[in-house]
This record gives structure tokens, C-alpha cells and sequence, in this order.
């Protein structure tokens, strides 16, 4: 879903990241996996969620081919827009010799109790990053795709690839808008595209992501992969459910169903009606598929 609403706000309720990055298997799984979806949606913020869903449909928290470059150490990731930290944290837990570095406008991460091998700065992107050119061996960022206009975007993907090395990557992680909602999901799906293209942003950027690194002559090897899952357990399983709950947060937690109602030109109970419809059309199965993708390139060397 992305960071629709203030990302501030919604970072506030964030519990101990510690205490998320342990938990055990609450599933039986077909394939052996490395990774596995957490039991704690309700206990948790829709960010923090996001991560764990991200990593599971992927079976890691990145694509690019920087796994033996970590396991070395001296390595120095940098996430931009990073929240309370979930994904710094759990990736330093993993790769304790590398160097783990957050910016976000909001100071929610934590301050005291952290792994040694992370850092957290409070700045803002759409200001520029406060680090040098050329410091970082891999620049990530994830879950933005409401929060930022096109041309904005363009911007953030410059600062990205500036303070990244030559011969480092740089990642997206976004999720894209369902495909093939019902009659009564789509009339919300419809709404969000025109409320966010009322502000000049793409609910749906990945082509536009695509398009933008493309046309940057200081980047290469531009790839992508995506995952899917069908929203709600009928036919999505654990995470088309934890999906769901996503989902229903995003659209009934304050400040969504105000915005939207006033978009929509509905009163406030004839809204959570409606959606509650549209909650009951996807536990029947009638329900969209949930993407999410990841965009990954690298930084020429100078004399490329």
C-alpha cells in the first residue's frame, strides 16, 4: 500500500524493532524457506508488517548481488526513508562486520538500544542527503510510491545514486496497487488513483521507475523482479491474509476514510459500509492480485 497517510504519524505506534526481529514458525510450509511470516499483525504498524511481507515474498531483504560483499564486512548500506529502522535492523543482525546507515525526516528509529553497526540520521531526502558523494556501497529504499510526485522521484533517484559508489547498487522495493479487484474494491482502487493523481503521484510507478533509471546515462544493468499473492487466505494463504490486514488498515485508519469520503462523495458510515462490502466480496474470493516489486541497478565506474 505504501505511506498514503503522514509517515510520521504512522511510524509513532512502531513497538521495540528487537523484540520483531525474533520470532518463530507459525507455518507449515510445502518448500523449505528461509524466511517466514511473522505472527504479530495486530500488535504491529503497517510499515514495520510491510517489511516482513516483503522479505517473505522474496526470500530476502534485496536482489542486488551484494550478498559475499556483506558477508566480508566493511561494507556501507544506506536506507533512505527508513523508518523505524526495520529493515536496517534486521539486515545488521545478519551482516554484523558491514555498516548500517538510516536517514528519515521523522526521528522514530531507535537511539539507545541498537547493534553497534548502525547509524541513524534525521534529515530529509527532498533536501538532499547529508553525505558526501560516493560514500555507500549500496543505497535501498522501499515502500515511498505514494508518499513522493514523478517528479520528485526523479530527484530521490538522483540523490541515491550520487552518494553511492562506483560499482555500488542502488534498490526499490514498491508495491503496486491491486490487479483485478472486484466491482465493489475497485470503486476504492479507482478513487486512490484520482485522489493521488490529483497531487501528481503515480500509485503505479513501476514503468515509471523503470523509465527514470533507464534515462540516467551514470546507471547500468537496470533489473526487476516481481512477486504476487492473492489478497485474503482463500486464495493467497499467510500472505495474501497478513495482506488483507494491511489492507483494511490502509483504508479504514485515520486520515483515509475522511479523504476519501470527501473524494468519493460519501457520507462516513455509507463508506465503511461500503468497504466492509468490499472486505466481505474479497473473503468470498473474489479477490485482486498484490505485487510487489524490486528495481535494482548499478552505478558505472567513472571511467565507464
Amino acid at each position: 500500500m505504501g505511506k498514503a497517510f503522514s509517515s510520521c504519524r504512522m511510524r509513532k505506534s512502531i513497538r521495540s524493532n528487537r523484540a520483531l526481529l525474533s520470532f518463530e514458525n507459525v507455518q507449515n510450509e510445502a518448500a523449505p524457506l528461509k524466511y517466514y511470516l511473522p505472527n504479530f499483525i495486530s500488535d504491529t504498524d503497517i510499515m514495520v508488517i510491510l517489511h516482513f511481507l516483503d522479505r517473505y515474498l522474496f526470500q530476502s531483504n534485496f536482489n542486488a548481488p551484494i550478498e559475499e560483499l556483506l558477508l566480508d564486512g566493511k561494507f556501507k548500506v544506506l536506507d533512505v526513508c527508513c523508518g523505524a529502522g526495520t529493515w536496517l535492523l534486521d539486515m545488521a543482525s545478519v551482516y554484523k562486520s558491514s555498516n548500517f546507515f538510516g536517514i528519515d525526516l521523522c526521528s522514530v528509529f531507535p537511539t539507545e538500544i541498537k547493534p553497534h553497526n548502525v547509524e541513524f540520521v534525521q534529515g530529509d531526502i527532498l533536501e538532499g542527503l547529508p553525505f558526501e558523494d560516493n560514500t555507500f556501497d549500496f543505497v535501498h529504499q522501499g515502500n515511498m510510491v505514494e508518499i513522493f510526485t514523478l517528479g520528485q522521484w526523479r530527484f530521490i533517484t538522483m540523490e541515491l545514486i550520487r552518494v553511492c559508489k562506483p560499482g555500488g547498487y542502488i534498490e526499490f522495493t514498491e508495491p503496486e496497487l491491486g490487479n483485478n479487484p472486484g466491482p465493489i474494491l475497485s470503486k476504492f482502487y479507482d478513487a486512490l488513483i484520482k485522489l493521488s493523481e490529483s497531487r501528481n503521484v503515480k500509485i503505479r510507478m513501476y514503468e515509471n521507475l523503470i523509465n527514470i533509471l533507464d534515462s540516467i546515462p551514470m546507471v547500468q544493468n537496470v533489473e526487476s523482479e516481481i512477486k504476487s499473492t492473492i489478497l485474503g487466505s482463500k486464495r493467497g494463504g499467510n500472505a495474501g491474509h497478513e495482506y488483507l490486514e494491511v489492507h483494511n488498515g490502509y483504508f479504514l485508519n485515520v486520515p483515509m476514510p475522511e479523504t476519501m469520503c470527501k473524494f468519493m462523495g460519501l457520507t462516513e458510515e455509507q463508506y465503511f459500509e461500503m468497504f466492509y462490502e468490499a472486505k466481505k466480496e474479497v473473503l468470498d474470493g473474489i479477490a485482486p492480485k498484490c505485487e510487489v516489486y524490486r528495481i535494482w541497478c548499478q552505478k558505472r565506474f567513472e571511467e565507464d
